[in-house]
């Protein structure tokens, strides 16, 4: 019989991240969409998933590149985000750059406004968990909207989440897309992140 111990990490399955990517334009029609397995959890979500468990403070690189030393707090990993809110919840960027476990923010992120370059930022919520063996998920969701004067095309995403109780914040996630995807003028791109974990 196979050694249990000695199978490849690929075949254990034990946890997943996928996002799943729809673009609408101004009158709600699907223009492209794109779902993908993400291997794009960043060495922030591992080193605070390290501080909550060994309740032990941390030096953690936050989204502006500065080292901030992060302590267990209630905080840690919130997500969600209040429309207009950029500094947590799913972000969006134009970069285009390989993800690398070191990367600390998107590589070229979109600003929240209706100017050049820039797209207003929705509410970003997060489902409750679904137990559905020999699963357990949750989906991290959001949209962001192209009211400026032109088309926009979307090469990246990020998922941002609350550090401690200053508050600072980390990248979670980053994904670059396989596929740009053009938001139109008046159109939205939404994002789903799954997290999930199998038995």
């Amino acid at each position: 019989m196979k050694n249990e111990i000695w199978r490849p990490l690929a075949e254990m399955k034990k946890e997943g991240l996928w996002y799943a990517i729809v673009t609408r334009d101004r009158y709600g029609k699907v223009v492209s969409r794109e779902r993908r397995k993400s291997h794009s959890f960043l060495k922030q979500w591992n080193q605070l998933v390290y501080v909550q468990m060994a309740q032990s403070a941390l030096n953690i690189t936050d989204t502006g590149g500065t080292p901030r030393s992060i302590s267990p707090h209630a905080n840690n990993f919130r997500m969600d985000a209040g429309a207009g809110v950029t500094a947590s919840g799913i972000r969006v960027g134009t970069g285009a750059t390989a993800v690398a476990i070191d990367d600390y923010a998107l590589g070229t992120p979109i600003a929240e406004g209706i100017g050049v370059d820039e797209m207003e930022h929705l509410v970003c919520t997060i489902a409750a968990s679904v137990v559905a063996a020999p699963s357990c998920s949750y989906v991290v969701s959001r949209s962001i909207v192209n009211n400026s004067a032109a088309e926009i095309t979307v090469r990246e995403a990020a998922i941002y989440m609350i550090m401690g109780s200053t508050p600072y914040y980390g990248c979670a996630t980053r994904d670059v897309f396989v596929t740009p995807q053009a938001v139109p003028i008046g159109g939205a791109i939404t994002i789903d992140w799954t997290i999930q974990v199998t038995a």
